[in-house]
């Protein structure tokens, strides 16, 4: 049953006295066997619920509400049971290779539709548990995101490590015939499923759409903790400037098919390649941007509509650093360069190089601490250093080795700010207007008045 661990103030929990610590019972006299039973139960605007205090008495309330009005707890686990574990053994499993002393949830195998569809979680579906299938379609759970890796079941049982995994197209098929909305993904490995392969995967996914509406390929992880682990290479420049070119290819046979290009590769892929960023026109609707599906083309085009509201001069010097992962340095150092073209503002650009995973992890959100301070110290004359809040726990300004922003900041001796990962938050850090904004609001806040601001300072 759902046991609270902490209530929003100003809540309707609060309202209500719940407190820490108590479990919902029943909703409606409905028993909540997860969250998905609660989502559903609380969506009501007259509800009865049934609590137990945490010390042990047993409260019935009443609730009118607004439909869809939040109860404003947390709950002790994110799918108030507890989260389904994964039991494949994925050739590519980035959890096997991470240290061994990094915190319980770096190292916690998850694979649970519940997350897919409250979160955006991907999900292979060999973890299901009987009738959740059917579940899944009956509450119309969509969309859903699913990695798929293969559609050939020998390889896709081979690459998961899991008898199950060779249904992925049945299982795609039903849940298709009950207007599931899907979002799939292929972790591309290097003669793996990669070549013929992945033609294969992207010609058989297609024939799903609109209910499959996307197909992102995105390059496979690997850091320098794989003692043990299957034989898996990164993708060459040469390899990576192909697979574009497969994508490419296959989106000029199936955009007059589907009326959208259905299938995308990764950012990562361009970098490597050392490639042109694709257009705007080449992500339909950016339905994968979260997975690293155009986030480059994002701020690329945002940053060339900001450049129209930046000011040609600062009243008073400022000097920024900026920190990024080698992955995305190029774009990143084409930003700082036009910044650098506004009077009194200089930026410095310093890309990490990944030694606490391996210098083949170029991803800015895999950047730690500890790497930051070792690679900087001695070597900043900036004022002000920004960090892309990739880097931090969603909850909490913690980098993945556990340093805290405050932790860089002494070791440094230099200020930060937190900034997010887009044109926008580079700008607003540039120009110093990131610190009246709560870092997790920042990606809603627009540059007009902080670019006046600057301007008039």
């Amino acid at each position: 049953m759902p046991k609270v661990l902490t209530v929003h103030p100003g809540s309707l929990a609060e309202e209500l006295q719940i407190e820490p610590g108590d479990d919902i019972v029943a909703i409606n006299g409905q028993p909540i066997r997860d969250v998905i039973d609660l989502q559903f139960a609380l969506a009501g605007e007259d509800i009865s619920l049934d609590i137990r205090k945490s010390n042990g008495d047993e409260w019935v309330v009443e609730v009118d509400k607004d439909y869809d009005e939040s109860l404003g707890v947390d709950w002790e686990h994110p799918t108030v049971d507890k989260v389904r574990l994964c039991h494949n053994k994925c050739v590519f499993c980035f959890v096997d290779q991470v240290p061994k002393n990094m915190r319980k949830t770096l190292n916690m195998r998850d694979d649970d539709y519940r997350l897919s569809f409250l979160h955006g979680n991907f999900v292979t579906l060999t973890n299901l548990r009987e009738g959740e299938l059917e579940r899944i379609a009956a509450l119309r759970m969509s969309p859903l995101n699913i990695s798929v890796h293969a559609t050939n079941p020998v390889l896709r049982e081979q690459m998961l490590g899991n008898k199950k995994s060779g249904e992925i197209l049945e299982q795609i098929a039903y849940l298709s015939s009950h207007d599931i909305e899907m979002n799939t993904q292929v972790v591309l490995c290097p003669e793996w499923n990669d070549g013929a392969e992945l033609d294969r995967t992207i010609e058989e996914l297609s024939q799903f759409y609109p209910a499959v509406r996307t197909l992102s390929i995105v390059p496979v992880g690997l850091t320098k903790h794989r003692r043990g682990l299957a034989q898996l290479r990164n993708c060459s420049a040469e390899e990576a400037r192909q697979i574009a070119q497969q994508v490419a290819k296959w989106q000029n046979i199936l955009r007059p098919k589907l009326g959208v290009n259905f299938v995308h590769a990764a950012d990562e892929f361009y970098c490597i390649g050392d490639s042109e960023i694709p257009t705007a026109m080449y992500y339909d609707e950016f339905a994968q941007i979260e997975n690293g599906v155009g986030l480059l083309r994002t701020f690329l085009d945002e940053f060339t509509s900001l450049q129209k509201k930046l000011p040609r001069k600062l009243q008073k010097h400022r000097h920024v650093a900026i920190v990024t992962g080698t992955s995305a340095q190029k774009v990143i150092t084409s930003t700082a360069e036009q910044l650098n073209r506004i009077d009194g503002l200089t930026v410095d650009v310093y890309p990490i190089v990944n030694e606490f995973y391996g210098d083949q992890v170029t991803v800015t959100g895999l950047i730690t601490g500890q790497d930051i301070i070792a690679q900087l110290r001695d070597r900043l004359k900036a004022d002000v250093l920004l960090i892309p809040d990739v880097m931090l726990k969603d909850d909490a300004d913690i980098f993945l080795d556990d340093y805290r922003v405050e932790q860089v900041r002494d070791e440094l001796n230099i200020e930060i700010l937190v900034v997010p990962p887009s044109a926008s938050g580079i700008v607003y850090g540039a120009l110093g207007k990131t610190h009246a904004l709560p870092v997790r609001q920042r990606y809603e806040a627009t540059l007009t008045a902080a670019v006046g601001a600057a301007a008039s300072n």
